[in-house]
């Protein structure tokens, strides 16, 4: 097991490239990169939203604007999950495939998203249960109507007697 697996256990490794394999290490994605990629998919999500409301979004041009937005993104994402500059990037973007491609998202989906929101999910359930968002209790809840009881106490402590 190399040092940095030690140290790191979310680092993996994926292989890239078209005619000749090359391996590229990947890096959990620290709070501050990550919002930034989140904040990537949420621009091109919005945009996807956008186009099906219009009703402009044919097959064709939903791969259209998920292939701009990676043309765009793919460099700087990569730059933010590993430890190579943006020129080379864009080179590991020129020979990487479709599938090397799904492999390095179901790899940051798996590693930066997923557990936090299984454990975010997982949290907020158990807050629930200890701040008690559980309704009203039927004491509280039921309305007692006011009677505008006109007998006074000291009255009916003298018509007891």
């Amino acid at each position: 097991m190399s040092d940095e697996k030690r140290l790191n256990p979310d680092i993996r490794i994926i292989s890239y490239g078209k005619k000749e394999l090359k391996d590229l290490t990947l890096y959990p994605l620290s709070i501050g990169d990550q919002f930034k990629v989140t904040d990537i998919i949420t621009q091109i999500v919005q945009q996807l939203v956008t186009g099906s409301k219009e009703g402009n979004l044919s097959d064709f041009l939903f791969m259209s604007a998920v292939m701009s937005a990676l043309e765009i993104n793919l460099g700087k994402v990569l730059t933010l999950i590993s430890d190579i500059t943006e020129e080379e990037a864009a080179k590991v973007v020129g020979v990487m495939t479709n599938t090397q491609l799904v492999d390095v998202v179901e790899s940051v989906w798996a590693v930066d998203y997923e557990p936090a929101l299984k454990k975010g999910k997982n949290l907020f359930e158990r807050g629930k249960s200890v701040f008690g968002s559980k309704g009203l209790s039927p004491s509280s809840s039921n309305v007692i109507p006011n009677t505008d009881l006109k007998i006074s106490t000291e009255k009916a402590i003298e018509q007891a007697d």
